[in-house]
């Protein structure tokens, strides 16, 4: 049987959302019906995954890994490095992808994936006039699409709502293992984090930029003033080293961490205050290790409570102090045992890897047939 051959393009391969997400779409890919190749339009940032992606049974190909080309050479240089792949199929994750793979023959079916529905973060990553301009191209090249998928149920009914345009969703999924409970390897995380044995600690991890609202966090952790509540934010960012002031006993910063998960163990409860996501990740993460979550009343985040038959955390309007600290406070009084093996079950039954990579594979195949 012929190989169907899938070239999937996107900016970099940093340690982040989209990449993360095509990391855990590739390793459950079956190899022997398809033929892999990434192609990446940047250098790399400091935290990459290009070694583990280059690990995989894949070709990698880096159109410029030393230095930022200009648009006109940047569509030059992936239009022949298509020519030499010759998908079948061309995959993007990125905006610049996005822009740029429509352009090039009709000979390739062209896919890509929507992680967000466009609009805030687009605002606050490139200033209010220059991402109005950026949702708008976003919204004309996705519609031109031969494939576009959702990375959430809740991005595709957002799509339905504000553009009348209907896309199939394939929800996130995560690779990591389902902690089974070991007392002793938890206890020995929280001492090596610094964190107190008596204390229940929340856990937000991210970027430190306004749509984040991590100041919302740290504001009502310290107006709850409950000696055993209290927070741990892993990320960085614009806002972190204001944030930084604010560090004490029961709110820790220690910044950018690659041992995530270790964190999530140690940890009792997930937070999040984003204004806009398409389906995080970390949430995800958390669920493997069985986190009860409070969480801002976003459509993603109400998609996956919706799941749930019983309750599994809570919903808050993230710019309402009030409403956040009797979500931490609700969420508290759950019984955390039965809540946290449920919410494992849950990932188990929505939200794996596999099940997100088989899902692609079966599109694939799907559009190939139509054509």
């Amino acid at each position: 049987m012929k190989k169907i051959k899938i070239c999937y393009v996107i900016s970099s391969l940093s340690n982040q959302g989209p990449p993360n997400v095509l990391y855990n779409i590739i390793q459950y890919i079956d190899f022997n019906r398809f033929d892999v190749s990434i192609i990446t339009m940047v250098p790399e940032q400091k935290i990459s995954r290009l070694e583990e992606f280059k690990a995989l049974p894949i070709k990698v190909v880096q159109m410029s890994p030393d230095k930022f080309l200009n648009p006109v050479s940047m569509f030059l240089t992936l239009r022949k490095k298509v020519r030499e792949i010759d998908p079948d199929i061309l995959h993007t994750h990125c905006p610049r992808s996005m822009f740029l793979v429509p352009f090039l023959s009709k000979k390739y079916k062209k896919v890509e994936t929507v992680h967000i529905y466009p609009g805030i973060q687009q605002k606050v990553l490139y200033g209010r006039l220059k991402g109005s301009i950026v949702i708008a191209l976003n919204n004309f090249f996705t519609k031109r699409m031969d494939l576009p998928i959702a990375c959430a149920e809740s991005v595709a009914q957002s799509y339905w709502e504000e553009q009348h345009f209907k896309m199939m969703a394939i929800p996130n999924g995560c690779s990591l293992p389902v902690w089974k409970e070991n007392i002793e390897q938890k206890r020995a995380l929280r001492h090596g984090f610094h964190m107190k044995d008596d204390v229940k600690y929340f856990i937000f991890i991210g970027r430190f930029s306004q749509e984040k609202n991590p100041d919302m966090i740290v504001r009502a952790f310290e107006q709850l003033k409950d000696e055993n509540a209290g927070v741990i934010l892993l990320g960085n960012g614009d806002m972190y080293d204001e944030l930084r002031k604010h560090e004490c006993d029961n709110i820790l910063l220690p910044g950018f961490k690659n041992n995530v998960y270790d964190y999530l163990i140690a940890a009792d409860y997930y937070i999040s205050a984003s204004d806009t996501e398409g389906l995080a990740n970390t949430l995800l993460e958390s669920m493997t290790v069985g986190l009860p979550c409070v969480l801002s009343d976003i459509p993603s985040h109400r998609e996956v409570l919706a799941k749930a038959r019983q309750t599994i955390g809570y919903a808050y309007n993230q710019h309402d102090l009030q409403d956040l600290t009797a979500a931490i406070h609700k969420v508290l009084e759950l019984d955390r045992e039965s809540t946290s093996k449920y919410i494992q079950q849950l990932f188990e039954k929505y939200y794996t890897a596999r099940k997100m990579s088989e899902a692609y594979q079966e599109a694939y195949i799907r559009l190939l047939q139509k054509k």
